[in-house]
């Protein structure tokens, strides 16, 4: 059976009890719409829909416990986590949505064990998409933020040698790694096993701002009319600012740091809150669609049409389409360097904020310019990330 197109209906006053997993795919429009989930949650309560967990990190933590883990990168413990958010689910009446991206990846194992989870009720697959060669620059990014120290180029090279039906030989950890985020095929016809498919396409750039939430709402199965949409919260970075992250997770490796160390300090203060807002020359990352994506994207549109699964959106909207910025190898020592210092600066002035500490290192960066005024201030930035996981360490004990 082939793919069927999807709808929600309106004016349903009482909704049969339903559990819908939207698993992913990463960097497919998540964080947007897990935050219209939770701006929405008391709106949606009384349409009928759960958002269990008061905020979206209980449904990242039982996620990570139905996956075997036992704490949470941060350190806290997530034991647990999955009973309790499938207790809350059991004593709801109408339908549920869990949202968690870490769920597209894990094995058959995990896969069987949430699909029995939820009392008489089989879930519902949502599996969200988005064109490739927009995700190869988004997941490097990404990566990156969550402790990666691979260069562009290398990233590149085995994202195109790893991918699905390539030798073994041929692969690589950086492509093996994105390809079990992003091997569409593989990830749908899996988790096809736990119940019925909901494929929902990423527009292409210039849609409608709310198209992609309409799409979600329409799998999900609730009417997105009148619901509010939360701004976008996971902003691009420059490459300039990338690469900055880049050289402060090898600086921290060699300083015995290795990621998830810092973690807080790096993907979410940093990457996620204080790199965006500077005004530095920092372009955006580009990439022209390489051939190979057209051809792999074509096999694989084959391939999902094939499934028995209900496509909200289209299938056309997974065409590849270029990227517009620079290559990230174009990037200047000096833009680097901007970006370090600037960086540097930020999270200095947030760690004042927070910690009230004249204590903190005032680190004089050199002002020349090339590789090593670049390689010292990503140093630096890496001097005063270790000062404040020290600090950290030592208030504990």
């Amino acid at each position: 059976m082939g793919c069927r197109v999807g709808f929600w209906s309106r004016g349903i006053e009482k909704l049969a009890r339903r559990v819908v997993l939207h698993i992913g795919a990463m960097k497919s429009g998540t964080t947007y719409l897990q935050g219209a989930l939770y701006k929405n949650k008391g709106l949606l309560a009384e349409r009928g829909f759960l958002v269990p967990g008061t905020r979206w990190r209980h449904q990242i933590e039982a996620v990570l416990d139905v996956k075997g883990r036992s704490k949470h990168p941060q350190g806290d413990s997530v034991a647990g986590a999955w009973d309790r958010l499938v207790a809350e689910v059991d004593e709801w009446d109408g339908t549920a949505l869990i949202s968690v991206e870490l769920l597209a990846p894990v094995g058959q194992g995990t896969v069987d064990r949430v699909a029995s989870s939820f009392s008489g009720v089989t879930p519902e697959i949502v599996l969200s998409l988005r064109d490739i060669n927009r995700q190869i620059p988004s997941m490097w990014q990404e990566l990156v933020q969550n402790g990666s120290d691979w260069t562009w180029s290398e990233f590149l090279s085995s994202v195109k040698k790893s991918r699905p039906g390539a030798a073994e030989r041929h692969r690589t950890k950086p492509g093996k790694r994105f390809w079990s985020e992003q091997d569409m095929v593989s990830i749908a016809r899996r988790w096809a096993q736990a119940g019925p498919l909901h494929l929902v396409t990423v527009p292409p750039p210039g849609s409608p701002p709310l198209l992609l939430l309409e799409r979600f709402g329409a799998a999900m199965g609730f009417d997105p009319e009148g619901l509010k949409s939360a701004p976008p919260r996971n902003t691009s970075l420059g490459t300039a600012t990338v690469e900055v992250l880049r050289g402060l997770n090898a600086e921290l490796n060699d300083r015995g740091l290795a990621y998830p160390a810092a973690m807080g300090l790096r993907k979410h203060t940093l990457g996620k809150h204080l790199m965006p807002k500077l005004t530095i020359d920092d372009p955006r990352i580009g990439l022209a669609a390489p051939r190979w994506t057209r051809a792999f994207t074509r096999d694989q549109d084959a391939q999902l049409r094939g499934l028995d699964a209900t496509v909200h959106g289209d299938l056309g909207d997974l065409a590849p389409v270029d990227v517009s910025g620079i290559d990230p190898r174009e990037v200047t020592h000096d833009q680097v360097r901007d970006a370090a210092v600037a960086s540097y600066a930020a999270l200095r002035s947030d760690l004042n904020k927070k910690l009230a500490d004249p204590t903190i290192p005032d680190e004089v960066i050199d002002p020349g310019a090339g590789r090593k005024a670049s390689a010292r201030a990503v140093s630096a930035l890496a001097g005063l990330v270790e000062w404040s996981v020290r600090r950290e360490e030592l208030v504990r004990t």
